[in-house]
């Protein structure tokens, strides 16, 4: 039996394409804000579906009441477009966490709900502040990702990139309210960076371990399939496993240096052939 109700009664939810859970997806996508439960948006998106006619056996409505499952709804009260949750229970899926990034999970497709809720709730740390990670446009996503591209050296990992990239938008003089700088942390935190360390007056680099869960969640709202999002965790573990050998290796020289990986003298090199 299914483990959501909606207006106390069990509806019955059946397998559902991967391509419904993306629209479904999407829906929810298109409604989030820099705050709010991600799984109430979810519902409301189910009784705006159903208040639309559509009927509780559509494709895209059981992909919602999969969904809403998987991220602990266990019921609510439709009031037309409106649902209002009445009973849930925290999930790994609701909280983005790698657990909810299975290989069926990702095969099914259900595995995009806890990818949205991973990428739309993340913050990260540049120097000692925090910031929220707020998805910009995709023009000003692309934008960015073709500056970065352009100003990659030759074998630099590419969240090295983005790093001299975030440091120099804030060379530039532009704030965290800025797009170009909001999208160059939503660059950084796809590729994992929960953690920068930039000194402009030095002119050095430096990173925190990376997060597998955050990496996967964005490959996987890519599009991508289970083995190439394993791919994509397996890279991140070996950049976290150098990050260590040189942490590891800093510490030996000076006792109680801070846990971060350094890149000195990478601010505004020249690109080389």
């Amino acid at each position: 039996m299914s483990a959501l109700r909606i207006n106390g009664q069990y509806v019955l939810i059946r397998d559902v394409a991967k391509n419904d859970f993306a629209s479904f997806v999407n829906l929810c996508v298109q409604r989030l804000g820099p705050d709010g439960s991600i799984p109430h948006v979810a519902a409301n998106v189910v009784a705006t579906l159903l208040s639309e006619g559509k009927p509780q056996t559509d494709p895209i409505v059981q992909a919602g009441f999969e969904i809403c499952s998987n991220l602990g709804v266990r019921n609510f009260w439709t009031d037309g477009a409106n649902a209002n949750v009445t009973e849930e229970v925290p999930t790994d899926a609701a909280a983005g966490l790698e657990t909810a990034f299975g290989f069926a999970a990702i095969e099914s497709g259900l595995a995009l709900a806890a990818a949205m809720c991973n990428a739309f709730r993340r913050v990260i740390r540049v120097n000692e502040t925090e910031h929220k990670v707020l998805r910009q446009s995709r023009e000003t996503m692309e934008l960015i990702a073709r500056q970065a591209g352009g100003m990659k050296n030759v074998n630099e990992p590419i969240f090295v990139t983005a790093g001299r990239l975030l440091g120099i938008k804030m060379k530039e003089g532009k704030g965290f309210d800025h797009p170009e700088v909001l999208a160059a942390l939503c660059m950084l935190s796809d590729f994992g960076a929960t953690a920068v360390q930039i000194d402009l007056e030095k002119g050095v680099l430096g990173f925190g371990p990376f997060s597998t869960a955050n990496a996967m969640a964005s490959a996987i709202l890519q599009g991508l399939d289970a083995e190439k999002v394993k791919g994509v965790r397996d890279s991140v573990v070996k950049v976290n496993d150098g990050f260590r050998r040189v942490v590891e290796q800093q510490a030996a020289k000076n006792a109680g240096s801070e846990q971060k990986l350094t890149v000195p003298g990478v601010m505004g090199t020249r690109r080389r052939r």
